[in-house]
């Protein structure tokens, strides 16, 4: 049976019945199913963390329903995730979640080094404490953490944030590899949508807690008055297809991926 995260007309509200209410989401209604790379965009304060908390059956909301496979099918990986380091070792804390999915030592040991190997964490630093490692490094090891459980569907919020240039490109090769290599489904925020453009094909736009478009790449591009009020842009590749494109360039300027991009220039070069 196919697995899915289904949310219907879901609403969170924080500090409900006080003088702080504030609205986070607004009737959401999304149906996100195996094997899909999703973007999720929106400003500051839109609501895309909080969304991920409800996928990730972690925040109730208070009016709706969200339906969430459970048994660590899926998992949430935060900002700032190596704050929450507790273990004396990378290997323990990559082991805490198998472990707790009351699993056999052997398939503890095969997922934990599974983990650590996908994400490229050196063998030789399994045993440091994770506050050993160099920053990039304990964002690895972070991640590991959520890939032991094996889901089937990653959450991950703002996972570049703070990032330099080299940790992005390991961080999308790593993203990208698992995607092809087990069919996880991804949903990413980010500010950037030059990170996750090559990585995903639906984009999901919240705006003031409300879904305002769930799209993709080629057709985000048709409504610029939407990024433009919420203070998004394309990606850089698909901005400068829509200019050549106005200068009257024989380009297509929708292209639903980066690999379609590219292709556009090199046409266009002949």
């Amino acid at each position: 049976m196919a697995l899915e995260i289904r949310l219907s007309d879901v609403s969170v509200d924080y500090y409900p019945g006080t003088a702080w209410q504030t609205r986070a989401l607004a009737g959401v209604n999304l149906l996100v199913g195996e094997n899909e790379q999703i973007a999720l965009l929106g400003p500051s304060g839109a609501g895309k963390s909080t969304l991920l908390r409800v996928m990730a059956g972690l925040l109730v909301p208070g009016r709706g329903q969200a339906l969430v496979p459970e048994g660590g099918r899926v998992a949430l990986a935060l900002q700032e995730p190596q704050r929450g380091f507790f273990a004396a070792t990378a290997w323990e804390e990559a082991a805490f979640g198998p472990e707790n999915l009351a699993l056999g030592a052997g398939a503890v040991e095969e997922r934990v080094r599974w983990a650590l190997s996908a994400v490229g964490l050196p063998e030789e630093k399994w045993a440091w404490p994770p506050f050993a490692l160099s920053g990039g490094e304990q964002r690895r090891l972070a991640l590991a953490s959520v890939l032991s459980l094996r889901p089937r569907f990653l959450l991950l919020d703002e996972p570049v944030a703070g990032v330099d240039a080299q940790g992005k490109r390991d961080l999308s090769r790593i993203l990208r590899e698992l995607a092809q290599e087990t069919g996880i489904t991804l949903v990413i925020t980010a500010h950037e949508a030059d990170f996750v453009f090559p990585l995903t094909r639906r984009v999901l736009v919240l705006d003031r807690g409300r879904l305002a478009a769930d799209t993709s790449w080629g057709r985000l591009g048709e409504d610029p008055g939407l990024l433009e009020k919420l203070g998004l842009e394309l990606p850089a590749a698909l901005r400068l297809l829509y200019r050549l494109a106005e200068k009257g360039a024989p380009v297509e300027p929708g292209q639903e991926s980066l690999e379609g991009a590219l292709e556009e220039f090199r046409k266009l070069l002949g």
